[in-house]
């Protein structure tokens, strides 16, 4: 395969595909990897702290997800269904698998420092002393 290929649609529709391709039982075993180190970090992360728990819910998500469909994809191009088979759908995991990444480097660079800046606010604290002091 010569990587001039990715350049081309056709690539990506290709409908004469093997069942098993060069990578397929590495394919596999990272697949499953995903989804049971997704299931032990969840089970893990419940005595995390918010911050933590909070990367570790949102890394297993896109874990599992790729995982699961990978091994959707895995059975489709084994049984050599077409339309399943072509090239495209892995590319649009690889595309899900980025903006995922820019979510939680998002969530961790931006939403959270300002989630915390909001939490330690004065209005934050005025609307509780009002309802103590009853204002």
């Amino acid at each position: 395969m010569s990587l001039l290929n990715l350049f081309h649609i056709s690539y990506y529709f290709d409908n004469n595909l093997g069942s098993t391709f060069t990578g397929f039982w590495f394919a596999l075993v990272v697949a499953s990897l995903l989804i049971m180190a997704s299931v032990i970090v969840n089970i893990k992360s419940k005595r995390w702290s918010y911050f933590y728990r909070q990367i570790a819910v949102r890394a297993t998500q896109i874990g599992s997800i790729v995982g699961w469909i990978g091994l959707i994809w895995l059975f489709f191009r084994y049984e050599g269904i077409p339309y399943f088979t072509w090239r495209v759908w892995p590319a649009l995991l690889f595309i899900y698998v980025l903006v995922a990444l820019y979510y939680l480097v998002r969530f961790i660079k931006v939403d959270y420092p300002e989630r915390q800046k909001q939490r330690g606010s004065r209005a934050d604290k005025d609307i509780y002393l009002r309802k103590f002091l009853g204002k």
